[in-house]
C-alpha cells in the first residue's frame, strides 16, 4: 500500500507516544497483539490485546501534518500516548498492507435503507443486549421535533451501566466511559439550544450517579468529574433558559439536589459550582423558592454529618436571603440559631453591642467552638470579658486550642507564671518538641529551668519516650547522649528511620565512626526488608558511609567493608544492580 501519510515516520511515532512506549508497543506488535487492523479514511483502527481478557480499542487519526489525535480504551490511554497506540503505529510502519481499507462509517450507514438499518441494529443487540437501553433513548436531531424526552430512558441507561461493570476493579472508569455516551447526548441537545432536553439528560445522569455513588471506589475521581460536568451542564441550561420557567425550575432543583448530596456525604466539595450557579443565576423570586428548599433540608438534616450540614445550610441561607432582602438583624440571628452558626451569631451580637447575649451564647457553645469565638471577641475588643469564660471552661476542657489561646493572652500581658502553668499542662497532655521549647523558654525567663529539665527528662525516660528524648538531645547539642540512647534502645530506633538518620547526621562531624555504625546498621535492616525502594534507601545510607570514610582518610577500610557487603548479599541481583547504579 502506498503510504498516504508520508509526514508520519518512525521518529514522529516515537515522539507521539514516547520512546519507551514505542519500544514496548513494537514488542507487543511483534508478539501478535494487534488484531483486525483497518484504515478508515485518515484513521488507523485495531484491537490490541493487553493484560485484560478483552482487547483494547485503539485508533490513531492522521492529517497532512502528522498525527492529530489518538485513543486507547486501556486505563491510561485517554490521551493516546500508551504502548498499545505504540503497537498500532509500529504495525502501520512495518506492515501497512495488513491494514484493510474500510469505508467511512457515516458514509457506509448512509447507504443503508431503513429495513437494513433495523436488521443491523437487531444483529448488534444479539451480540450486545445491553445496547437496548441506548436504542430506547432519544437522540438530538432525530426528527422528533421539540418534544420533551423521557428521563426514565436515561436513568435506565445509567442503571444498566452500573450493572454491567459489577465489582470490576476498574469499575469507576468503565462505568463513566459508558455514561460519557449519555453525557454527549446532553451536550448535543445543549448545542442545539434545546435546554429542556439537555437539562433532563444531565439531571438523569446526576441522579443515577448519586444513587450509585457509594457502590464503588473512585480513587481516580471518574465519578466525581462526571458529576461536576453535569453540574456545569445544568448551569449552562440555567443561563440559557431565560424565561422558560419549567426548564429553570428543573435545573435549580437538580443543582440543589447536588448541593444537598455533597453535604450528605460529608461536604468534600463535590459539585461545589452548584451553589455558585444558584446564587449567580437564580432570580429573586427563584431564590425565595430555594430558601424554602434550604429550610426544609436544614430541619430534616439527620445522620452522620448533620451538625456540619445544618451549619452549611445556614451559611447558604444567609447568602440567599442577604441577596434577596435587606435581612433584619433579628432574622439574621434566628437563622444562625437554627443552623448552629454560633460564630456568625456572636459576631452579629457584638456588632450590635449586645455583649451579655454574646457571652451567654458563647457559654452555651461547645469547647471546639470557643477558639474561633475567642478571636471574634478579641476583634471586637472584648477579649478580657471572654477570658473569664475561658478560665472557667479550661477546668474541664481538653481542647488544646482554647488553652493555647489563654496562654498567649497571659504572655502578651507579661503574666509568665500563669502562662507557664498552661504550657506545662499542654506538654503533659501531649509531649512533643515544640511544647518542650515553649516550657523551656518560659522557665528560663522565670528561673529554675535546670531543675525542671531534669525532672522532665527523668519522667520521659521512665515513660520510655525515647524518640522525644533523642529529639531534645539533638536540639540542645548533646550528641553523645543521643548516641548513647540510640545504642541502648537499638530495637526502638530501628523502626524510626528518620530520627535515626538525624542522629547520624548530627554525629557525622565530631563522632564519624558512630555515624558510620548507624548508617551501616540501617543499610543492613533495609536490605533485610527486601524490595527496590528499600535497596535504594540502603544505597543512600552506604553513600553516607563512603563519604565519612573518605573524610577520615580510610579508603581501604571502605573497600574492605564494601567487598564484604556485596559478598554477603551476592544472591540479591536487584540489590547488586542498585549498588552499581549508585556507584558503590
Amino acid at each position: 500500500m502506498c503510504n498516504p501519510f508520508p509526514a508520519v515516520n518512525e521518529e514522529a511515532m516515537s515522539a507521539w507516544v514516547g520512546l519507551r512506549n514505542f519500544q514496548l508497543g513494537r514488542s507487543c506488535f511483534e508478539d501478535g497483539a494487534i488484531l483486525e487492523p483497518r484504515l478508515q479514511g485518515n484513521t488507523l483502527k485495531a484491537w490490541c490485546q493487553g493484560s485484560m481478557y478483552q482487547p483494547y480499542r485503539v485508533w490513531v487519526a492522521y492529517s497532512a501534518k502528522g498525527i492529530e489525535e489518538a485513543h486507547c480504551s486501556c486505563p491510561v490511554g485517554g490521551g493516546g500516548r500508551c504502548k498499545h497506540v505504540g503497537a498500532l503505529l509500529a504495525a502501520w510502519l512495518d506492515q501497512p498492507d495488513a491494514f484493510r481499507a474500510v469505508e467511512d462509517l457515516d458514509a457506509s450507514l448512509g447507504q443503508l435503507g431503513k429495513p437494513e438499518l433495523i436488521a443491523l441494529i437487531q444483529q448488534m443487540l444479539q451480540v450486545q443486549p445491553n445496547l437496548e437501553t441506548l436504542v430506547e433513548a432519544a437522540l438530538p436531531g432525530g426528527g422528533r421535533g421539540r418534544t420533551t424526552i423521557d428521563p426514565d430512558r436515561y436513568r435506565r441507561q445509567i442503571a444498566s451501566a452500573f450493572r454491567r461493570v459489577g465489582d470490576n476493579r476498574n469499575a469507576a472508569r468503565l462505568v463513566t466511559a459508558d455514561i460519557d455516551t449519555v453525557m454527549d447526548t446532553g451536550d448535543e441537545f445543549l448545542d442545539m439550544s434545546d435546554c429542556a432536553n439537555a437539562g433532563i439528560v444531565y439531571q438523569a445522569v446526576l441522579e443515577g450517579l448519586m444513587e450509585h455513588y457509594d457502590m464503588m471506589l473512585d480513587n481516580e475521581d471518574y465519578l466525581w468529574n462526571t458529576m461536576n460536568q453535569c453540574v456545569d451542564g445544568l448551569g449552562d441550561c440555567l443561563a440559557a433558559a431565560d424565561g422558560d420557567v419549567a426548564v429553570r425550575e428543573r435545573s435549580l432543583q437538580a443543582l440543589f439536589g447536588m448541593f444537598r448530596f455533597n453535604l450528605d456525604i460529608g461536604g468534600y466539595g463535590l459539585g461545589e459550582a452548584a451553589e455558585d450557579f444558584m446564587l449567580e443565576l437564580a432570580t429573586d423570586e427563584e431564590k425565595h423558592t430555594i430558601v424554602g428548599w434550604v429550610r426544609s433540608a436544614m430541619l430534616a438534616a439527620t445522620g452522620k454529618y448533620d451538625d456540619h450540614a445544618r451549619r452549611e445550610f445556614g451559611r447558604f441561607l444567609l447568602e440567599l436571603t442577604t441577596e434577596t432582602d435587606s435581612l433584619a438583624d433579628d432574622a439574621f440571628l434566628e437563622i444562625c440559631r437554627e443552623s448552629g452558626r454560633v460564630d456568625d451569631l456572636v459576631d452579629r451580637l457584638l456588632t450590635l453591642e449586645r455583649l451579655a447575649e454574646a457571652l451567654a451564647e458563647a457559654d452555651r457553645a461547645g469547647d471546639s467552638d470557643l477558639p474561633a469565638l475567642a478571636e471574634i471577641f478579641r476583634t471586637h475588643g472584648y477579649d478580657r470579658r471572654f477570658e473569664l469564660l475561658v478560665v472557667k471552661r479550661i477546668e474541664t476542657t481538653r481542647v488544646d486550642g482554647l488553652v493555647e489561646w489563654l496562654q498567649a493572652r497571659y504572655e502578651e500581658r507579661g503574666e509568665l507564671a500563669e502562662a507557664l502553668v498552661l504550657a506545662q499542662r499542654l506538654l503533659d497532655q501531649r509531649p512533643d518538641l515544640d511544647r518542650y521549647r515553649r516550657v523551656r523558654e518560659l522557665s528560663r525567663c522565670l528561673g529554675g529551668w535546670h531543675a525542671s529539665r531534669s525532672e522532665l527528662l527523668a519522667q520521659w525516660a521512665a515513660a520510655r519516650q525515647y524518640g522525644l528524648l533523642a529529639d531534645i538531645f539533638l536540639e540542645e547539642g548533646e550528641i553523645d547522649r543521643a548516641l548513647k540512647l540510640v545504642r541502648q534502645q537499638r530495637q526502638v530506633f530501628a523502626h524510626g528511620g528518620d530520627r535515626l538518620m538525624r542522629v547520624a547526621q548530627a554525629a557525622a562531624e565530631k563522632r564519624p565512626q558512630a555515624a558510620i555504625e548507624i548508617y551501616r546498621d540501617q543499610a543492613e535492616r533495609l536490605v533485610e526488608a527486601r524490595g527496590r525502594d528499600n535497596y535504594q534507601q540502603a544505597c543512600a545510607c552506604l553513600t553516607k558511609v563512603h563519604d565519612l570514610y573518605r573524610q577520615m582518610s580510610q579508603e581501604p577500610a571502605w573497600t574492605d567493608f564494601m567487598a564484604g557487603f556485596r559478598e554477603r548479599h551476592l544472591r540479591l541481583p536487584a540489590l547488586q544492580d542498585e549498588l552499581d547504579n549508585a556507584g558503590l
